[in-house]
């Protein structure tokens, strides 16, 4: 429970990180939501028990879990603008309000020592589903705004750019710009 919500921390800290442009963002961004993803696919059952095997549906948990290991995935694609993020956040959708809908009816007719196991796997399904529609509602274009807010100039030719991706000249104005920046640190850092 406690790497779980440790990994679980990490993983926002660093989007965080990633919409504010702060160094380093990006390995911490993957290595969190890779480490959700494994803990959540193979050691599910695990994390929704309370670390009792007796008081669960392991079957349901295994379940569960590969639907929960692919929101974080989904959003560290979306917020790296990595192809493939909105088909993993619909499928997983999909697939955990399908879940959500389960446990509710199952929660309603179980016994006393699963209620507990119910609770946690509605907590986090709620949780998980909540932050990856928030990232699958919010567009690339609020994205990159959001992480060049104090170039503008910048989000604007990533945005034309990532919008037509088949459009050489949108890609080289970026890449031109790119240069201009690089020339510009040079220069800089000569001067000093």
């Amino acid at each position: 429970m406690r790497t779980e919500k440790v990994m679980t921390s990490i993983f926002i800290l660093a989007i965080v990180a990633k919409l504010f442009n702060i160094p380093g963002h990006s390995i911490l961004l993957i290595l969190s939501s890779v480490t959700i993803s494994i803990l959540y696919f193979p050691l599910a059952f695990y994390f929704f028990s309370d670390k009792s095997l007796k008081n669960q549906n392991i079957a349901f948990s295994i379940i569960g879990g590969m639907a929960l290991a692919i929101i974080p995935n989904g959003i560290l694609f979306k917020v790296m603008f990595w192809p493939g993020a909105q088909i993993q956040l619909v499928f997983s959708f999909i697939l955990t309000l399908i879940l959500f809908v389960i446990t509710l009816i199952l929660k309603r007719n179980c016994k006393e020592d699963l209620k507990a196991y119910y609770k946690n796997y509605l907590t986090r399904i709620v949780f998980w589903l909540i932050l990856g529609v928030t990232f699958f509602l919010v567009s690339n274009s609020t994205l990159i705004n959001m992480q060049h807010h104090n170039d503008p100039e910048l989000a604007r030719l990533k945005i034309r750019a990532f919008e037509n991706p088949s459009n050489i000249e949108y890609d080289m104005a970026l890449q031109n710009y790119y240069r201009k920046l690089d020339s510009l640190e040079i220069v800089n850092n000569q001067q000093k």
